[in-house]
């Protein structure tokens, strides 16, 4: 595995768990993952894993789900 593919697999495994704490259960992060979002422009979450601040992006807003503050 190169380390792009390990920072890859780093950031998605830590945001599927913040994804499953949030939302319940593996299956439905994993479909909240797949689903276009609005607060996300309009992109897929899972699309936001190529870098860092994107993946904080999609962390804070299951943040933000988590504390009802979604928009």
């Amino acid at each position: 595995m190169t380390r792009v593919e390990a920072e890859y697999s780093a950031r998605m495994e830590k945001v599927l768990a913040a994804a499953t704490e949030t939302l319940g259960s593996k299956e439905k992060a994993a479909k909240w993952l797949e689903t276009p979002n609005r607060a996300l422009g309009g992109g897929r979450p899972l699309d936001r894993m190529n870098t860092d601040s994107n993946a904080l992006e999609v962390e804070t807003l299951l943040g933000r789900i988590d504390h009802g503050i979604y928009s």
